[in-house]
């Protein structure tokens, strides 16, 4: 099997967005997951994101999130990290 969660960050998660991340992707491939891409390019959610947050700005659908965790309960907090992210400028 596949340590793909940070032992020490007790999240109960694992995010995996392979139309999004190399890492991801071959993980997805590993294990014969379907390649989806939740973010549209204009910047909004597509439909495998969630029909509630079809149409939203990625940083808006990030709050809303977050707000949709909280009012159940669930949110535990955030962290920073860093993030190298890839631009093609085609």
């Amino acid at each position: 099997a596949a340590v793909v969660a940070a032992p020490l960050v007790p999240a109960g998660a694992v995010k995996v967005t392979p139309g999004h991340s190399p890492p991801d992707l071959a993980l997805a491939r590993a294990h014969g997951l379907p390649l989806l891409s939740v973010i549209g390019d204009d910047g909004t959610m597509c439909p495998p994101g969630g029909g509630w947050l079809q149409g939203v700005h990625r940083f808006v659908a990030r709050e809303k999130v977050v707000a949709a965790l909280a009012e159940r309960g669930l949110y535990r907090g955030a962290q920073d990290h860093a993030m190298t992210l890839p631009m093609c400028r085609y």
